[in-house]
């Protein structure tokens, strides 16, 4: 996978993308949320890589849900990269 610079230090992060985060994350009430957006950005980049580009919103949405069960952002980050991971490995 081709590395890029972590979203937080784009030019754009702290003019447009983390008010639009910011927004977001107040209109969902979910605000008070920790949130580590390169390591979710990380994360959907090895699904888009190594399963299909469609699946890595999906794949922030169950790590997501998992979080909201529990989970650390980490550990359900991780598990994501481990089965698709798995996956390449077995194909």
């Amino acid at each position: 996978m081709a590395s890029r610079p972590p979203v937080t230090l784009q030019e754009d992060w702290e003019t447009t993308l983390r008010p639009w985060l910011d927004r977001v994350a107040r209109q969902l009430e979910v605000d008070a949320v920790a949130l580590d957006v390169d390591r979710v950005h990380q994360m959907t980049g090895v699904v888009a890589e190594g399963v299909q580009r469609s699946m890595a919103p999906i794949s922030a949405f169950l790590v997501g849900a998992a979080v909201a069960r529990g989970a650390s952002l980490e550990e359900a980050c991780a598990a994501v990269e481990d089965v698709t991971r798995e996956r390449a490995s077995a194909a």
